[in-house]
């Protein structure tokens, strides 16, 4: 699917990859690709097996990924930046026993390492090699999980998936001919990648960003359309005022993967003089919610509306469904949604059930169709029979002015249940105290408030951007003791 696509583009003379001093047309990449699918072959690559790519450069990366792809060959990142072992778990758990790799140091003992030289990617116009499957629902690419809660689930997606979630997505933000595509993440980040790889389909451009340079300045001269920030870039950006001007117009801004709080929202927006869009999705199920292109109608708590292509609904503890405005779980289906994790039958029991993908978080549907979340299914608090969702903690603390981000978690009791207690990371540490949050949430929370504060420097997150709240025990943990 991917090289009939891409063939097209190249036919079309489109660009495909644009970097700092230099773009990559279509027709390149495409050479490149298959240079790249003429060294694996030779490698005797065989049907079923996962080949894992480990490569820093974006472009030597993106063109090892699209190889096999054509090759129909699936493959998994085993990320450059990450330790060997952790590489190695993941690479054990796949079953992968040969990786792609440009650097001697970033092989793994015990798995063979196919060494890609800049010979192997070079741009010549080999003869198309035959693939060793064209089942386009056969596994393509493995991911894994955000792991915000434990150890990553891995789940694969095939070459259908792929192309159906990037048809839906340029769908999604009425993408036009000269929709550009940038984040400031590396490929070897599942958010480049997937994006990269839609666009490809798509025959849209994706930006290599140049670090040195600003975001507008970036965004201005390669004319980007679409850019994707983490709820991290968010807060940076917004605080930098080295280049102080505004966005270009025609860049339309998005940030996923973590609730964002009203401030930030509203501090972005004020900074850059464009909105900021929020999603609501999972990896393993794609986009379920977007405030593009309505706005979120000053509801802070919202992230947009169900977007059309799939099911959703919000249900009991028995899976009966509630009406709007009554919190409870979400669930969601599409036409081509993943169906299980990769050899983990427990977790795909607890998240897959009956077609439904339960992303396990709560939430509700407003009156008006649009959805708000109240964290994760599993960090709702019970404390003496009063259920404490941490949304409502976390909007409290980050509607004071000194708050930059805000987490509420929970310290189990046998007599009294779950007490909630809670983290916040402030503009200014010297601003307020933890003391005065605390008489701020019992003036507005009573009984839901936070029994104990602690005032960190940052609030620990994973490379999405998400509060890794299992983290903050420990931390409350070494505090007291």
């Amino acid at each position: 699917m991917f090289q009939a696509r891409l063939d097209a583009h190249a036919a079309d003379g489109k660009i495909a990859l644009v970097f700092e001093n230099r773009e990559i047309g279509f027709a390149e990449l495409v050479r490149r690709a298959r240079t790249c699918a003429a060294w694996l072959a030779n490698e005797r690559l065989v049907a079923g097996e996962t080949i894992g790519v480990t490569i820093a450069d974006d472009l030597a990366h993106f063109v090892a990924t699209l190889a096999l792809l054509f090759l129909g060959v699936p493959h998994v990142c085993l990320p450059t930046h990450e330790p060997a072992a952790k590489r190695r778990s993941l690479a054990e758990r796949l079953g992968v026993r040969r990786i792609v790799a440009m650097e001697t140091r970033h092989g793994l003992s015990g798995v063979e390492t196919l060494h890609a030289s800049e010979e192997c990617i070079a741009d010549r116009d080999p003869a198309p090699v035959p693939a060793c499957t064209i089942d386009a629902d056969s596994p393509a690419a493995y991911y894994a999980s955000s792991g915000a809660t434990g150890e990553p689930k891995l789940f694969a997606l095939s070459q259908r998936a792929l192309a159906w979630r990037a048809e839906r997505i340029a769908e999604s933000e009425q993408a036009r001919p000269d929709y550009r595509s940038l984040t400031f993440v590396p490929i070897e980040d599942s958010m480049a990648r997937s994006r990269m790889l839609s666009c490809a389909y798509m025959g849209f451009a994706s930006v290599i960003p140049a670090t040195s340079s600003s975001v507008q300045d970036i965004c201005l001269r390669h004319r980007v359309t679409c850019l994707e920030l983490t709820i991290l870039q968010v807060a940076s950006f917004a605080a930098d005022m080295t280049d102080p001007r505004p966005l270009p117009a025609q860049t339309t801004v998005y940030t996923a993967g973590a609730m964002v709080p009203p401030s930030l929202r509203r501090g972005f927006e004020s900074r850059f003089g464009v909105p900021l869009f929020i999603h609501y999705g999972a990896r393993e199920f794609g986009r379920i919610s977007t405030t593009f292109p309505a706005g979120d109608g000053n509801d802070l708590d919202s992230v947009g509306a169900p977007v059309p292509w799939i099911e959703l609904e919000i249900v009991d503890g028995d899976g009966h469904t509630l009406p709007r405005g009554a919190i409870g779980e979400i669930r969601v289906r599409s036409e081509c949604m993943s169906g299980e994790y990769h050899g983990d039958p427990i977790a795909t029991a607890r998240h897959f059930q009956s077609g439904w993908f339960y992303p396990k978080d709560r939430g509700c549907l407003t009156a008006g169709g649009a959805l708000r979340l109240y964290g994760r299914a599993d960090d709702m608090m019970n404390l003496n029979g009063i259920k404490i969702f941490p949304a409502e903690i976390e909007r409290v603390l980050e509607a004071h002015p000194a708050v930059k981000a805000a987490a509420a978690f929970s310290k189990w009791s046998a007599a009294h249940g779950d007490i909630p207690l809670a983290a916040v990371e402030l503009r200014d540490v010297a601003s307020v105290t933890a003391d005065e949050l605390l008489e701020l949430a019992r003036e507005r929370l009573g009984m839901r408030a936070p029994r104990r504060i602690l005032v960190l420097e940052t609030l620990p997150r994973n490379a999405s951007g998400k509060v890794v709240k299992r983290k903050l025990a420990d931390l409350l943990a070494s505090s007291v003791s």
